[in-house]
């Protein structure tokens, strides 16, 4: 274990090398509308608890966030003018992690990002019925950080990897986003799960096993760096960092458990 691990911060000093900061895989991909329900003329800018729970009950299969603020998560130079979002979580398959890197991978990665983008639609659709302004975040579009509006929603945290963490699925997961305009989402303020980043910090189970070298963590000022120039994840389909992840293998209650008895040990020595 690293002398020089911090429990009482965060870290979250990040050098990303690509040909566009914070981007997936350093490509601004634009995929059809597929919405079959126009946005009323005239939304509502509020909305029940009794329809919330019916939404969260049709869409239980799947992880669902909520947030208030969108400032700083749009990719490209994007803006849109919508100010909350609800997030979405959908579980990867096993037979995409169980598939050699390359063509048979990746084919099984596109596969669900068409099947999770018609989702969101359907979702989005769902909602612009019961009155409501909507816009698609397409899970393989990079209009906003996923890994980062799903950790402001308190739904997990991200990982040394930059992929994002929850309790229920590990980094096993793709996210999606629909931009809303509704002023009383259920947000939360506090994020239990940060305690990720510190775990992370210690363990280095995706940067050794990453095939490319896209990974690296630099001792000295703790920065951990994404060399996404180098990265096969969305080109080939690459998931050995989320296989070798402890999250993916163990579980995030496990992991949690260990985390604790390595942050007391350096506790008592203090």
């Amino acid at each position: 274990m690293s002398e020089g691990w911090d429990f009482d911060g965060l870290v979250e000093n990040v050098l990303v090398k690509s040909s566009d900061v914070d981007a997936c895989c350093g490509a601004d991909l634009s995929f059809p509308d597929t919405s079959k329900v126009k946005n009323p003329e005239n939304p509502t800018d509020t909305v029940s608890d009794e329809f919330l729970n019916e939404f969260e009950e049709k869409y239980s299969d799947y992880g669902i966030g909520y947030v208030d603020d969108l400032d700083g998560l749009f990719l490209h130079d994007y803006s849109f003018d919508f100010f909350s979002a609800i997030v979405i979580s959908h579980e990867m398959p096993d037979k995409i992690l169980e598939s050699e890197i390359g063509a048979e991978a990746e084919d099984a990665n596109n596969e669900l990002y068409a099947k999770f983008g018609d989702l969101t639609y359907e979702i989005s659709d769902y909602l612009r019925q019961n009155g409501f302004e909507t816009y698609v975040a397409h899970p393989r579009e990079e209009r906003i950080n996923f890994s980062k509006i799903a950790e402001r929603a308190c739904m997990g945290s991200i990982g040394k990897s930059g992929l994002f963490i929850s309790p229920e699925l590990g980094p096993k997961q793709k996210m999606s986003a629909i931009l809303v305009n509704i002023k009383n989402l259920p947000v939360k303020n506090e994020n239990p799960h940060l305690w990720i980043r510190k775990y992370c910090e210690y363990c280095n189970s995706c940067i050794r096993k990453c095939p490319k070298n896209a990974l690296s963590y630099i001792e000295e000022n703790k920065q951990r760096v994404i060399d996404e120039t180098a990265c096969i994840g969305c080109s080939e389909g690459c998931t050995e960092c989320i296989k070798a992840c402890p999250f993916h293998q163990k579980g995030y209650d496990r992991v949690h458990e260990k985390y604790i008895k390595i942050r007391n040990r350096k506790i008592r020595r203090r």
